[in-house]
């Protein structure tokens, strides 16, 4: 092949940096990486999880969980906006309250089975993806929680399974992306050298997983 679109999150960065200095041009998804030959694509996860989580202190919500997938940028800095705008509002977060996951749903499950073994839930929990969302709720309403009445929930995608759910999360325009992303790679395979990283919009699409206000 003359290049590559990755996006698959299990492989390794060294691997993309090995390749292109071989001069194979690579479109990297969600992750950035300093090398020639290397144009990343990425979402502006930063923006939108600030707005959500303003959002949620606006309608009364002043406790929360955090739900958190792989160690990526992604989950990073959807972390980062999520804590500023609690410290912002002088809303604590407990450590404890960081919960792992890995992107998938069942992980969401589980985290959510872990969650209610604790004698008070939090009146919130953000995931960094849709999928785990789901998951959390799906154990939740199997223990006869509910969603918004008894936690809000919101992910992070907008996948069209959200849409169907009634999830609260961000919208990222995943054909957009797609086509962005080759548009990008042609580029490269026709010679570019602008390997500086593009920054992709996403919005907050509020569904029925929050409550318009969190009763106190």
């Amino acid at each position: 092949t003359s290049g590559c679109i990755m996006l698959d999150r299990h492989c390794p960065d060294q691997l993309l940096l090995d390749s292109a200095e071989r001069d194979y041009p690579i479109l990297a998804m969600d992750r950035v990486l300093d090398q020639r030959c290397i144009k990343s694509l990425v979402v502006n996860n930063y923006k939108p999880m600030t707005e959500l989580t303003e959002e949620l202190v606006a309608r009364g919500y002043r406790s929360f969980a955090f739900l958190a997938g792989l160690d990526t940028s992604d989950t990073q800095e959807r972390f980062m906006a999520f804590k500023n705008v609690l410290e912002k509002h002088n809303i604590p977060f407990n450590r404890s309250d960081y919960l792992l996951g890995d992107f998938r749903e069942k992980s969401g499950y589980k985290a959510a089975k872990l969650m209610m073994l604790s004698e008070r839930l939090p009146q919130a929990l953000v995931c960094a993806n849709d999928n785990m969302a789901i998951g959390a709720m799906r154990a939740f309403r199997e223990s006869g929680i509910r969603v918004p009445q008894d936690i809000a929930v919101t992910g992070f995608d907008g996948t069209p399974l959200a849409a169907e759910l009634g999830l609260t999360t961000v919208d990222i325009p995943n054909y957009e992306r797609g086509y962005l992303a080759a548009q990008q790679l042609i580029a490269l395979l026709d010679g570019s050298d602008d390997y500086s990283t593009f920054m992709l919009s996403a919005s907050v699409h509020l569904r029925g997983s929050v409550l318009p206000h969190c009763p106190k």
